[in-house]
């Protein structure tokens, strides 16, 4: 009887567990066999690899400088632009650092374009004006910003983070020009390089910056846009902006100023590698540096001392100036000046036609003077001491000497007029330095201070007491000495 119950407790306990899995668990298992993704044939959407042509003979020839801003806490390296530095000077250009902001306006009188990447620290009103004249002289300027590039700052009193972006420095300088770049970021859900903040342009403004373009990339590009000017590079209507998560037609990735002088992008990823070298951005780093080497401004006296256009001058003293020794002195210190630039300097007999030419003369009329006279719309009546200078009004000759610059197409000439030699030295020697100082500017003329314009004449004579008799000396008393 025990044993019964002892297998009827064991069935009680075993049973139900032995049914249980055959009722759940009948058979071995067996994994169904499904399908997994061909991982292999994946790949990450990219732009189309087109590098730059190496071939120098494809590009244009220029013989520019352009400046490269280093002064206003620029945000990146010279690696990072490589693409565009190489591009100028596969066309004969040279990239020169501006690094010294009392330099700024002196280096512009000679570049063809000034280059501003990223900067984190404002533009001063002097630094904006001198750009500004720049520009409008024929200048280019090209401003490149970036979403990815901002400084981090602290509250003092807070201690929470603060971002300063790019574009708060580079908006007032572009100000003037009719351009503006948002604090923003735009981006594609839809059509991308990889990442929606990657975005393709396909739709571009007619304009040499965009010739030979069928699609370029941007990486983090800011919006940028202007009223005036027009806009260069649009994405697609699902091309949205963070600032509000919408399009705008109004607004691209890069805008051009109303006098085709100033560009402006939202971006500078693109100039970096491999970057350079997806979709047609190659073409389009082609296309800057066409348009910065391409910059011709316009020669004025303003330019001083960077006024010819050949790597010779010709000098021609007129009939009334002798070659003393202080003048030949005057003469080697302005060849040497010229010659520290790469000018030659060529003596003539005659009054140089063509080519840049320095003419040196007096105020007398003669035979080569005349057509500067004319042209300059000169006057000096016979006997005068003033001679009369359109918007300087009657200017006296004496003491005071005249700078007349003549830029055409045959070359620039620079005419020197003075009332003596030894003002035509100190003339001369005003050139040798560099700077028109003591002169007053105009574009093709000037008003220089070199010596003195007379002496100061008082009435010495004295009267004598109405009595006309002489003043009595006053005696002397011989007192005894004890």
């Amino acid at each position: 009887m025990k044993k019964n119950f002892i297998f009827i407790a064991l069935a009680a306990l075993i049973l139900p567990a032995l049914l249980r899995g055959l009722w759940f668990y009948r058979g071995v298992v067996q994994r169904p066999a499904f399908s997994t993704p061909d991982y292999e044939s994946f790949s990450a959407p990219a732009a189309p690899f087109n590098p730059a042509p190496l071939n120098a003979d494809d590009v244009n020839q220029y013989n520019g400088v352009v400046l490269l801003d280093t002064i206003h806490g620029n945000q990146f390296t010279l690696t990072e632009i490589e693409s565009l530095a190489g591009a100028i000077k596969q066309r004969g250009g040279q990239v020169d650092l501006s690094s010294d902001t009392t330099m700024l306006e002196y280096q512009l009188k000679y570049a063809s374009a000034y280059i501003s990447i990223s900067p984190s620290l404002m533009y001063t009103a002097d630094e904006i004006r001198i750009l500004k004249n720049f520009a409008d002289r024929g200048g280019r300027l090209l401003v490149f910003t970036d979403a990815t590039r901002y400084s981090l700052y602290f509250d003092y009193v807070s201690g929470n983070p603060l971002t300063y972006g790019d574009v708060n420095a580079a908006n007032p300088l572009l100000a003037p020009f009719g351009i503006s770049i948002n604090n923003d970021y735009l981006y594609n859900l839809q059509k991308n390089e990889g990442n929606f903040r990657n975005v393709y342009f396909d739709e571009f403004a007619k304009s040499e910056l965009t010739f030979g373009l069928k699609e370029v990339a941007l990486y983090g590009t800011h919006s940028v846009e202007s009223p005036s000017g027009l806009i260069l590079l649009r994405g697609a209507e699902s091309t949205l902006s963070s600032a509000n998560d919408a399009n705008d037609p109004a607004q691209g990735g890069a805008a051009i100023s109303a006098d085709g002088n100033v560009i402006a992008f939202g971006d500078f990823t693109f100039l970096s590698s491999p970057y350079e070298s997806y979709a047609d951005n190659a073409a389009l780093i082609g296309n800057l540096a066409d348009f910065a080497l391409s910059g011709k401004q316009k020669i004025t006296l303003n330019n001083f001392p960077f006024l010819y256009s050949t790597k010779t001058v010709q000098v021609f003293l007129s009939s009334d100036l002798s070659k003393t020794a202080e003048m030949v002195a005057a003469l080697g210190r302005l060849q040497a000046a010229l010659q520290y630039m790469n000018v030659t300097v060529e003596f003539v007999d005659s009054v140089p036609t063509n080519g840049d030419a320095i003419i040196l003369s007096l105020f007398t009329p003669n035979e080569d003077l005349t057509p500067f006279f004319n042209k300059f719309d000169l006057t000096l009546e016979d006997g005068s001491e003033f001679i009369t200078v359109p918007g300087f009004g009657d200017i006296g000759i004496y003491g005071n000497s005249i700078l007349l610059f003549n830029a055409s197409n045959k070359g620039n000439q620079l005419v020197l007029l003075s009332d003596s030699i030894e003002n035509t030295i100190l003339l001369v020697d005003t050139l040798n330095s560099g700077y028109l100082t003591g002169c007053l500017l105009q574009d093709s003329i000037a008003v220089c201070s070199s010596g003195y314009g007379g002496t100061y004449e008082g009435d010495t004579t004295t009267t004598e007491e109405a009595s006309g008799e002489a003043t009595p000396e006053p005696e002397v008393t011989v007192t005894p000495q004890g």
